[in-house]
């Protein structure tokens, strides 16, 4: 691996979609990209440039509103190359409003071994997503264990569901192997990036520790998250997905010592959604509220039904939701 090496590309759509920049496709500014610490938004003629830095594995983008990208927002870092260009697509099946409100569906804890048995519920929220026009689907973990890490993003990506799906890593998903991400990372990529849809900034962060011990450290999530937000403007909402709720006070400060820690609440968080309790639950907190999804394919520990839940986001970031009950036909 080429530690500090400087890393260049750009950003395009991809309009042809043949996976590579062709003379003529829009070069996108202001999209941020990250190496895993330091985080830059693209010029004005859509180039970027990071220095890397140790223990780097991939490049990603913050995926600018109103585009997706298959999944692929990011690239392994591979010893030699040092050019990565992003191509994006143009989002047509979503809701977006002109003033920046728009929906998306969050699922958690699906825990599966196989693709058996798996058609009911996954019809349900592609149908629910695609019907609304939903923004992206978010899975925040536990997909589960080495079985269904393998097989998970095949169902759900994507393509398939007719939105954009995103994934988070759960304390089950961190598995045997030379460190507990390394499955995930293969094939799911890194397991903390941004995104943007709307007015929102939406960040993914993982869990920091599970059946096997992280090669990442809470250390590293800082430090990119601490460059991430820098390159947020003031007043921009944003909205944190985990496997797991950071506090059970009323703030959420994301640190690693007395000195050096990230009050979310000043960079107007507006909700810390999660998964792993197996419990519907929502909590107001300072500022934002936390928001606990159950598995939509065998209920919660606390009796609760099936369900998937579907978020709403006005145009200041304030977010409503309900629960969609898997397996009630129409």
């Amino acid at each position: 691996m080429c530690l500090n090496a400087a890393y260049t590309g750009k950003v395009y759509v991809d309009s042809n979609r043949n996976g590579k920049y062709d003379k003529g496709e829009k070069l996108l500014e202001g999209v941020m990209v990250s190496d895993g610490l330091n985080v830059v938004r693209t010029t004005g003629t859509g180039t970027y440039s990071l220095a890397g830095h140790t223990g780097e594995k991939f490049l990603f983008i913050t995926t600018p509103s109103g585009y997706y990208t298959n999944h692929k927002h990011y690239y392994r870092i591979v010893n030699g190359r040092e050019q990565y260009d992003f191509g994006v697509l143009p989002l047509h099946s979503v809701d977006i409003a002109s003033n920046g409100a728009h929906s998306f569906v969050h699922v958690s804890d699906t825990e599966i071994s196989s693709k058996e048995g798996q058609e009911d519920w996954l019809a349900n929220i592609r149908d629910y997503a695609i019907n609304e026009k939903a923004a992206f689907i978010i899975h925040t973990g536990d997909i589960c264990y080495e079985p269904g890490l393998k097989v998970h993003l095949s169902m759900m990506n994507s393509e398939n569901m007719g939105v954009p799906v995103f994934y988070c890593i759960g304390n089950h998903d961190l598995v045997k192997g030379k460190s507990g991400e390394e499955l995930y990372e293969d094939i799911y990529g890194p397991v903390y990036y941004s995104f943007d849809v709307g007015n929102v900034h939406y960040i993914v962060t993982p869990m920091l520790g599970g059946d096997y011990r992280p090669g990442y450290t809470k250390e590293n999530v800082y430090r990119w998250l601490k460059n991430d937000l820098a390159q947020i403007p003031s007043g921009k909402p944003i909205i944190v997905f985990n496997h797991d709720l950071l506090t059970t006070d009323d703030k959420f400060v994301y640190g690693i010592n007395e000195s050096e820690f990230i009050d979310l609440d000043n960079h107007n968080l507006k909700a810390w959604i999660y998964g792993h309790l197996h419990i519907n639950h929502i909590r107001k907190h300072q500022n934002a509220v936390s928001i606990c999804t159950s598995t939509p394919i065998r209920g919660g520990i606390d009796h609760a039904a099936a369900a998937f839940r579907a978020i709403k986001v006005n145009g200041k970031g304030w977010v409503a939701s309900e629960l969609r009950y898997t397996y009630i036909n129409k």
